[in-house]
């Protein structure tokens, strides 16, 4: 899955060159950069105003603070990714470390590739997680049942209706496909057909005329095959 949206990054770093160099490659790498910072307790109060959904973290900061007592606060208050990137790895620091919340972890002198990988895969891990744990809503006998993304098998158009296809059970929806479709967040899913849309997590087999989900099958119209296919092979990787 790719990181779809544009992601906030703030900076906790007392080398303003270094601070300088690694904002402008993740500007370069479509990443807004929303602050800077070298003191802990100005960093902290920024961060939590301004809610980046990532911060990078050097241990050794000016100011009264560490980038550990930094990144402790943070994680006490927000829900954010923090990476920690310094040149010391001796015994002491990696046991500080280890008593605090973080994410993970990037020693100096590091490439440009490194710090790219590592912050992007910190990112499409947390958005996985996400997606992972997205439901919606939908109506069962006067109840409203909260439906896990993930145990959905696929939706199937019936008139101003759809069907919600799980392993276990059917869900009708009193909407249109397109209408329902629009509430998934997860890009697992994929129209085949004018009235099927499947959860390619859930594909047994396939061939150019009809997919296999679990115990069903659904057809595939031409014309979605090659795309079928390359978004298996995305989601197996």
């Amino acid at each position: 899955m790719e990181v779809l949206e544009k992601k906030r990054i703030y900076i906790v770093e007392d080398e303003f060159d270094l601070a300088e160099n690694i904002r402008d490659i993740l500007t370069h790498s479509n990443y807004e950069v929303i602050g800077i910072e070298s003191d802990g307790k100005i960093a902290i109060k920024q961060i939590i105003e301004k809610k980046p959904d990532m911060v990078l973290i050097d241990i050794k900061l000016a100011g009264s603070l560490s980038g550990i007592e930094v990144c402790s606060q943070v994680k006490q208050n927000l829900d954010t990714l923090t990476i920690f990137i310094t040149a010391h790895s001796d015994q002491e620091v990696l046991e500080k470390i280890g008593d605090v919340d973080y994410d993970s972890f990037i020693l100096k002198p590091f490439t440009k590739e490194t710090l790219k990988s590592n912050i992007y895969l910190n990112l499409l891990k947390k958005e996985n997680i996400i997606n992972k744990n997205s439901y919606i809503n939908v109506r069962d006998k006067g109840l409203i049942v909260p439906l896990q993304e993930s145990e959905i098998l696929m939706l199937k158009a019936d008139g101003l209706y759809t069907k919600i296809f799980t392993k276990d059970k059917q869900y009708m929806v009193r909407d249109i496909m397109k209408d329902v479709s629009q509430k998934l967040s997860s890009d697992c899913f994929l129209r085949i057909h004018k009235s099927y849309i499947i959860n390619v997590n859930h594909v047994t087999a396939y061939n150019s005329k009809e997919v296999n989900i679990d115990k069903y099958v659904a057809p595939i119209r031409r014309g979605f095959f090659r795309e079928l296919a390359k978004k298996l092979v995305m989601h197996m990787n």
